[in-house]
This record gives C-alpha cells, structure tokens and sequence, in this order.
C-alpha cells in the first residue's frame, strides 16, 4: 500500500508512445436472452449483497502501537487480545478466530491462521469482566494472553500452523482418491473452522486502512493498521445477522482498548525505550 501510495504521488516522467500501435476497435457483444437474464439476476445479486454489508470505518486515536510497545507487549496481540475481549462482552462467549499469517519466508508460502482465540485470552476476558479480580490479576492474564499470541505467531509464519498442514493432507486424499480423513468430519473441528471473527493486521506508513467482509454469515471483518499513536480500524458485518453489529463491536472494542491501557498504566512499569 506504500509502494502503490509513493508511485501515484511521485511525479511520473513523459513516455512517448509505442510505434506501429493499432487503433483499438469496439468489441460487439452478441448476446441472446438467456446471457441478458443471467447478467440482470447477477446485477440484483450484487445489489442485494452490497446493502447487506455493514462498513464501519474509524481511527481509535487515543493512542497507538506506541502503548503496548512502552510495556514490551506486541501491538499486535494487544490489539487481537483486546477484540477477544470486546466480542467476549459483547456475545459472552468466545469464537474461532481467523488472523492471516504471512508465509514469505518459504518459496511460493502465502499464509497460514494465527487463531487468536485462545484459554489465555479467554482467561483475561473472564478476569476483566469479574468485578472481585484484582488489577494485579487482570494485568497478569493480560500478559500471559499477548505472550501466547506472541508465540503461536512466531509457529505460524515459520511453518509450524497446524491449518496448513491439515489442508495438505486434506488435498493429498482427495488427489489420490482416498477418503477424507474422519478427523475433517468431526463436529469439533468444524466448529474450530467456523470463523465469526476473521482479522488481517495491514501495517502502513500511510495513514489507511484496508477493509473485507465477514467470511461467516454470523461474523465480523476486522482489518486494522496500527499507527504510533493511533490505530486505523475497519469492521464489517451483515444486516441479514441479527446476531451481529459492527457498530456495536466497534463502541465495545474502544472501551476494551481503553480499559486494558488502564490495567497497563496502573500496575506495570513502562520500559525505559519504546
């Protein structure tokens, strides 16, 4: 997104233009009735599905990556342990949660999950919600949650996911005629497939966002890029769920934001460098 930024404000250099070009010509489509239908049932279809997205787009500008940096927390769990903790309050219950990871490293490697939803952030989720935890409590399972994202990160962009594994063992039955194994058709592993929360971190210098839809009809699209003094933040859901609400996730994830800055400042020590 910088790159693409950087070119379209640089100022770009005449070209003369390539010789011996031919003139472009008018492509006639010839289209029979069947074509002409099939293309106004897509245009209602499209139509249908962009009123049913709800966008919310906004800048948390209370702080940004800076914070957790301050207290040697990755900005990136901080900010996965503290939407664990808004839909924890919002639905009272925790979900699968998708976060792409990337897999750069490796030749022809794109992503594999970082799944973000874990016994620790759901431990820090039941804390901050209990009223008779201590400070001391909170902050420590907040810690203990970041750390372990931190971790299973760190497995994830360096092989060591457990999704794409599956998915190649998956393909390689299939490829070879063989069942698929029983273990892909157990309800508890779909259920750990089915992801309400799906979560990509775009970092920038610029000062965007990017921004998808939910990949479950009941889920949200969260996309964020945190800056150093604010985080650019993008929810999507459907108005077809009533079980969801952009919206609202968005007012429940800033007061989750800010509460977790509050356990931070008030019972641990910033490091001395950010």
């Amino acid at each position: 997104m910088d790159n693409m930024l950087a070119y379209t404000a640089a100022e770009q250099k005449p070209q003369l233009p390539a010789a011996n070009v031919l003139e472009p010509k008018r492509l006639e489509f010839i289209l029979d009735s069947g074509a002409k239908e099939s293309i106004e049932t897509a245009k209602t279809s499209l139509d249908t599905l962009v009123k049913d997205l709800e966008l919310v787009l906004y800048k948390f500008g209370h702080f940004g990556k800076a914070l957790p940096k301050m207290f040697k927390i990755s900005p990136d769990a901080f900010i996965q342990v503290a939407l664990q903790l808004a839909y924890y309050r919002l639905h009272h219950e925790t979900a699968a949660t998708y976060e792409s990871a990337s897999l750069r490293q490796f030749k022809y490697g794109r992503t594999d999950t970082i799944r973000s939803a874990s016994l620790a952030s759901k431990e820090f989720s039941e804390n901050m919600e209990d009223k008779n935890a201590s400070l001391e409590k909170k902050a420590d399972s907040l810690r203990k949650a970041c750390e372990w994202h931190k971790a299973y990160t760190n497995q994830a962009i360096s092989g060591q996911g457990i999704d794409r594994h599956l998915l190649g063992l998956k393909l390689l039955a299939v490829e070879n005629g063989m069942n698929v194994p029983e273990l892909f058709m157990d309800t508890g592993f779909q259920m750990t497939s089915y992801f309400r929360l799906s979560t990509s971190q775009v970092p920038a210098k610029s000062d965007a966002s990017l921004c998808f839809g939910p990949v479950a009809p009941d889920g949200y699209g969260f996309c964020y890029n945190p800056r150093k003094d604010q985080f650019n933040i993008s929810l999507s859901a459907f108005n077809s769920s009533p079980e969801t609400s952009a919206a609202k996730l968005r007012g429940v994830l800033e007061e989750s934001l800010l509460d977790m800055r509050e356990v931070l400042v008030r019972t641990l020590k910033p490091a001395s460098k950010l």
